[in-house]
């Protein structure tokens, strides 16, 4: 199976739509799953790349949520009426090249009937779908890699596939499907080819002692306010790469070169100067000539950039980061903020590795639960539980808002269940007032239903 493209609408299935796009990436390779937010690069058209994606893309993931079929723009029409509707162009482009165009049903959607559909997507009421659970998303989502045999695309992708470079160079650099034991084997060809066997590689201490100090200082100077949800802190358990000694770059043994012991699976690129080396993912040995490096996180600033020194005849370790735990009971997407500056975000209950220091935690596409601060500590996980869930049966297929005092929080359609932070409710109607507006109690950790 090649490139996926994962067609969604905003406001329906914006959540879901990051959560599945993360795994599809951890999976087969940012390079083989086009979602439009993020695989389309600044200033470029994005009629244009949608257009060239929906060419040569060879599956289609058409993610249907309870507002899909019905959401209406501004006039009130039903937007997959309208021709220029861009879902409803995406899944007509892939049903007339005729590629595997699967629904993907969420939060209870049904598969649409032919006859509301337009005619140009008609076709796609036939296909075979597949429904995501919002309690058993994992279980589900692995059961529809399997089914669409991505799960084999992963093995083969492993062993077949030529090394891409992703970088202004002209160095290959492997691609993040890799799994470690063939990551070194695929970095041991690229450091043989460009003559560096043989090196042997120094400890710089007073840079490491350096980096430690500023990760402690960052940790001293932090302080979560009163309204911060407790944390949990445990240590985290020294990665096994960093405690074997196995074959690393360049016919070197991996216990010499720099040795960047990070709590994560997050990537970071190794700068000489202004000249991209290579990257790595999580805890990694890299061989490299002795000199300076300029260490940088590769697709989200998790932590600052930093310099090392490589000297011939040891290596160089850098201990750096702990890991934010956040039990969410949710699917919602959450940002990470240094200050004012966007980290990352995650989905869901999710562990990120982050330097150590004080981050705030906003929810992404909606205030469901208000934000708060956490600090990280090095060489530990803080973990944070919260979130209960509110389980709404509804009987039709209506919207209804949540509203925290005047605030409106998110809303849902139909029976759905949705995470918020404890706290009281109000939950109305969205469109119509279909049922009295009615007030509810959510408690961490536990389920409350419609009264």
């Amino acid at each position: 199976m090649g490139a996926i493209f994962v067609s969604y609408r905003r406001g329906d299935s914006e959540g879901q739509a990051r959560a599945l796009y993360i795994q599809l990436v951890e999976l087969i390779g940012k390079d083989s799953v086009f979602m439009d937010v993020d695989s389309i690069a600044l200033g470029r058209d994005f009629r244009q790349v949608v257009q060239e994606r929906l060419e040569s893309c060879e599956l289609m993931l058409a993610l249907i949520g309870p507002g899909w079929l019905d959401v209406k723009d501004v006039s009130g029409h039903r937007r997959l009426e309208n021709p220029n509707d861009l879902v409803r162009q995406e899944i007509a482009a892939a049903l007339k090249r005729n590629i595997p165009v699967t629904p993907v049903l969420l939060q209870g959607a049904q598969m649409p009937a032919p006859e509301r559909l337009p005619d140009d997507i008609k076709d796609l009421a036939y296909r075979n779908g597949f429904e995501l659970g919002h309690s058993t998303w994992e279980s589900d989502v692995n059961e529809m890699i399997k089914r669409l045999g991505l799960s084999e695309q992963q093995e083969a992708t492993s062993v077949h596939a030529p090394i891409k470079a992703d970088a202004p160079t002209k160095f290959s650099a492997a691609p993040r499907s890799f799994k470690r034991p063939q990551l070194l084997v695929a970095v041991a060809a690229i450091a043989l080819a460009a003559g560096i066997a043989g090196l042997i590689f120094y400890l710089k201490g007073q840079n490491q002692k350096e980096i430690r100090q500023e990760a402690d200082q960052s940790t001293s100077a932090a302080s979560s306010p009163a309204s911060s949800p407790t944390p949990h802190f445990s240590p985290i358990a020294e990665s096994a790469s960093s405690q074997t000694a196995t074959s690393g770059s360049g016919g070197a043994d991996a216990s010499t070169g720099l040795d960047f012991n990070w709590p994560g699976p997050d990537c970071w690129d190794v700068f000489r100067g202004e000249q991209f080396v290579i990257y790595q993912c999580g805890a990694m040995k890299q061989a490299l000539q002795a000199g300076t490096y300029t260490i940088k996180g590769r697709n989200a600033p998790v932590f600052t950039p930093f310099e090392v020194t490589i000297k011939s005849g040891s290596s160089t370790r850098i201990d750096l980061g702990g890991t934010f735990d956040f039990n969410w009971s949710g699917s919602d997407c959450w940002d990470i903020f240094r200050g004012e500056q966007l980290v990352t975000y995650q989905c869901g209950a999710k562990k990120q590795a982050l330097q150590a220091g004080t981050y705030t935690i906003k929810g992404k596409n909606a205030p469901v639960f208000m934000p708060f601060e956490v600090t990280i500590k090095s060489g530990f996980s803080t973990r944070i539980d919260l979130g209960g869930t509110f389980d709404f049966n509804w009987s039709g297929s209506d919207c209804w808002d949540i509203f925290r005092g005047e605030q409106l929080v998110t809303y849902q359609c139909g029976a759905m269940k949705q995470a918020l932070q404890a706290g009281t409710y109000t939950i109305k109607g969205k469109n119509a007032p279909v049922f009295m507006p009615f007030n509810i109690k959510v408690v961490d950790g536990t389920q409350v239903k419609a009264p």
